[in-house]
């Protein structure tokens, strides 16, 4: 994710919320850890260093976007939670396993507690029935005619 702007902008495109992109970003966190502690185990440092690498930088962007006059509690919170780059340091340091898979832990806890807000977001919503219809943005576009093409002649 080089540029993590680009990136919320084109997943909001998509329709995705916030809270899905911090879910996806804790889903790349992860792969990342478990790509790395793969690598420690096959001996594959260089690998490792691009993993953790790779982790690292995606719970900075996190830590980067946390708005502290939204949310200061919640903000101060997960503030405290993003120093695991310490921890993956030092596993990265110590080529531990095991404190890689403890901050993998932590990081899927966290996910879910994510994905509770983001379930608890969509129950607050109106049903799709009761939210007003979107206007059509073509509405103003001359309609076309055209003859259609006989593709069996």
């Amino acid at each position: 994710m080089a540029d993590p702007a680009r990136a919320y902008r084109q997943f909001a495109g998509q329709g995705a919320s916030l809270v899905n992109l911090v879910i996806q970003s804790y889903d790349q966190i992860l792969n990342a850890l478990y790509g790395a502690i793969r690598d420690i185990e096959s001996h594959r440092i260089e690998q490792k260093t691009k993993d953790l690498n790779h982790a690292m930088l995606l719970v900075s962007h996190l830590q980067n976007a946390l708005d502290f006059k939204a949310g200061p509690q919640v903000a101060r919170n997960l503030e405290r939670f993003y120093l695991a780059r310490k921890r993956i340091i030092q596993a990265s340091a110590q080529n531990s396993t095991p404190i890689l898979q403890q901050v993998a832990q932590d990081f899927i806890s966290m996910r879910e507690a994510w994905e509770q807000v983001e379930k608890s977001v969509a129950s607050a919503q109106p049903a799709p029935s009761a939210r007003q219809p979107r206007p059509d943005p073509y509405s103003s576009v001359p309609a076309l005619s055209f003859d259609p093409i006989d593709w069996t002649a």
